[in-house]
């Protein structure tokens, strides 16, 4: 009996992959649930993957991993793709594809299985990497077979199978979630000029629900990576926590963008990213002097290669690693506090201060200034 490994959500995409796979084509299915900081828990995936037919349901705490390999990476380069894509669901994809290649190999799988349509962004991301990791793979795609292109084809599959789901509008309105972001997809009709429901957001309270006073954060950095948060050292996995509950209550990262995917389709997206909204601009405050005028100038031309590296699923790429490289290199100096003003969705840096800061206080500027003037009044005389 072939085996497959398949990536599973728990949601009704990857319910319906689970019992195509098993009931229809008769494989052994082997399912991978991975913790990225989503807020539902994995133990009922496991048990509804079982249930479903799965052999096997593996799970696994990857937030530590998560953060460390892919986050910290993102933010020393201070990869955003375009205009607001903090590239939250970008990074795990080439996480979760590392794990479930590991599944694969300790089950003897034939092939991965993913949940994706084949419409978006994350089938060529998979794609790319399960190629760069295990090119002799086959990658199978349910959904795609079974020519479902939208939630309303799940619930009409569920309905005639039974298969269970928890409601209508949860399948309809789509939520992805980690430690770094979410996205929030709303079915039906968002034109360019629709404003969201007011009830769209997750992480993020509305502007006029935030406090009416600015909320003040300090935050620590070492070489690039953030190390303490209000003068307590903290685990990044918990500082990014903590930074999304702070910045959440004062409306802070919620983006409404025009995204270019992958396929050239411009699309409009709804994120939210507090803590990763905040150490962006806080690192970028660190950098104004810790950084020559010319590297901050060439930084953001190879950070937008590196958003798009990993907004394309080209993180395993030579090119990726080798800008990796480089971010690495210039974080050493990226050492020192940022103070930070949070009011409303606005986020303003109100001071920097840096052991390796470059910058010139005007007093010294005037000592310098005179010096230099009785050299060359010296020199003429």
């Amino acid at each position: 009996m072939t085996k497959v490994a398949l990536a599973y959500s728990g949601g009704l995409d990857t319910i319906i992959c689970t019992h195509y796979l098993r009931h229809v084509k008769g494989m052994k299915v082997y399912t991978f649930s991975a913790n990225l900081g989503q807020p539902e828990y994995l133990e009922p995936l496991a048990e509804q993957a079982v249930e479903m037919g799965a052999s096997a349901a593996n799970l696994a705490d990857l937030r530590e991993k998560f953060v460390n390999e892919f986050i910290l990476p993102s933010l020393k380069a201070g990869a955003v793709y375009e205009e607001g894509y903090h590239l939250f669901s970008a990074l795990a994809r080439p996480l979760i594809l590392q794990e479930l290649v590991e599944i694969a190999r300790q089950e003897g799988c034939d092939a991965i299985a993913h949940g994706s349509r084949g419409i978006g962004n994350d089938k060529i991301r998979l794609t790319n990497c399960s190629r760069a990791l295990a090119p002799d793979l086959e990658i199978l795609a349910p959904l795609e077979e079974l020519g479902l292109r939208s939630p309303e084809d799940d619930i009409a599959y569920a309905q005639r199978h039974g298969l269970p789901f928890e409601s209508v509008r949860q399948t309809l309105w789509n939520v992805e979630q980690n430690l770094w972001g979410c996205n929030v997809q709303l079915r039906g009709a968002l034109d360019t000029w629709d404003e969201p429901p007011r009830d769209t957001y997750i992480m993020t309270v509305p502007p006029s629900n935030a406090p009416n006073k600015p909320t003040t954060v300090e935050l620590e950095f070492h070489q690039g990576r953030p190390v303490s948060l209000d003068g307590e050292e903290l685990p990044l996995v918990k500082l990014i926590e903590r930074l999304n509950s702070i910045a959440g209550r004062c409306a802070v990262g919620r983006f409404d963008i025009i995204e270019d995917r992958i396929s050239g389709v411009k699309t409009r997206e709804l994120y939210e990213a507090p803590a990763a909204a905040v150490l962006h601009a806080a690192r970028r405050g660190l950098e104004s002097i810790t950084l020559e005028k010319d590297l901050i100038s060439f930084k953001g031309r190879l950070s937008r290669a590196f958003a798009e590296q990993v907004y394309e699923g080209l993180w395993f790429s030579p090119l990726r690693e080798g800008l990796d490289a480089f971010f690495s290199k210039i974080s050493e100096r990226v050492t020192g506090g940022v103070r930070v003003s949070l009011y409303r969705g606005s986020v303003a840096v109100t001071g920097r201060r840096s052991p390796y800061s470059l910058f010139v206080p005007n007093s010294q500027k005037e000592t310098s200034a005179r010096a230099a003037s009785g050299r060359t009044d010296a020199m003429s005389r």
